[in-house]
């Protein structure tokens, strides 16, 4: 069975697929409205849309980051909001009434993006997002929508930038103290989070193999020998090339392998949750959470 093979099987599940939410950080108006791409971001990750214009934007002292607006109140609830544009070295954007407000929830963490304005939501196959390389910081991905440039953002950087997040620091735990035969297979499209987690599989004392979207773990997996070597699978969802979907797909029903395997997302609401336990997925952990991520490992691996 070849990895073409699969990606055909897998694709049966409309879980191979992404929907992105497609906007434009500057306006019409812009004098470089032509050479500005459009940028997206998971649906999943999404809680609503609202106008910005209907919203007060209150500038506190509480927060120190350089492209941060201020907070707004939804519902009771007060939610900071950051200016898109300004994070990717735009110039700061001036709300019209095209502007709107993207809550999202990431890692537990929910926060407005201010973003010129949305221009629709568009479904797009794992294997049509390329990989934006591993020098490029603040996007994971990249696809073509209309026949322009769409660039996926990387909201967990974001994120990890407002809260002052370490991950050298986050990464650091005691080793376990035993030697495993067995390794942990790991892939993720995002470069600081494979370099977390080999810093805290390392630490633990694991051997691990680390890879940059699914293929890896599927081709690791082709070969019979190799089945036996491993004691866990952890793996992102949204992946470019072979998504975290085909790897449960392919590990549980295809391949039929009785492998543990943990899904390692920033996607926490309940409809990820639920669609990785669908999939059968043996696990659920949101990213950067190390103590969660260590009692998972000592939970699930089969030595």
């Amino acid at each position: 069975m070849d990895l073409n093979t699969i990606d055909k099987t897998a694709n049966l599940s409309k879980n191979n697929s992404m929907s992105l939410m497609v906007f434009k950080l500057v306006g019409q108006q812009d004098a470089q409205f032509g050479y500005n791409p459009f940028y997206a971001m998971n649906i999943f990750k999404i809680k609503e849309v609202l106008n910005a214009s209907e919203y007060r934007i209150t500038k506190t002292t509480m927060n120190m980051a350089d492209f941060y607006k201020g907070v707004i109140e939804v519902r009771g609830d007060y939610i900071n909001v950051y200016d898109t544009a300004q994070w990717f070295g735009h110039e700061v954007l001036h709300t019209n009434d095209r502007s709107v407000i993207v809550i999202c929830e990431v890692n537990n963490q929910t926060i407005g993006l201010l973003v010129a304005y949305i221009h629709g939501v568009t479904e797009k196959d794992w294997k049509e997002l390329q990989s934006s390389g591993e020098n490029t910081q603040k996007i994971v991905s990249q696809t073509r929508v209309e026949d322009e440039l769409c660039l996926i953002m990387d909201i967990e950087q974001m994120i990890a930038e407002i809260t002052g997040t370490d991950l050298e620091k986050e990464a650091k735990v005691e080793s376990l103290g035993e030697q495993y035969d067995k390794i942990i297979l790991f892939a993720d499209d995002q470069g600081s989070i494979r370099g977390y987690v080999k810093a805290v599989l390392e630490n633990l004392g694991f051997q691990h193999q680390i890879y940059n979207d699914g293929s890896g773990i599927i081709e690791f997996l082709e070969t019979k020998e190799n089945r036996k070597k491993v004691g866990l699978i952890i793996t992102d969802l949204e992946m470019p090339n072979v998504s975290g979907h085909t790897v449960i797909r392919t590990v549980k029903e295809i391949m039929g392998l009785d492998i543990p395997v943990v899904v390692h997302s920033s996607m926490t609401v309940g409809d990820s949750v639920r669609q990785a336990n669908q999939l059968g997925a043996d696990g659920f952990i949101g990213k950067i959470d190390t103590e969660e991520l260590v009692k998972t490992i000592k939970k699930y691996f089969r030595a």
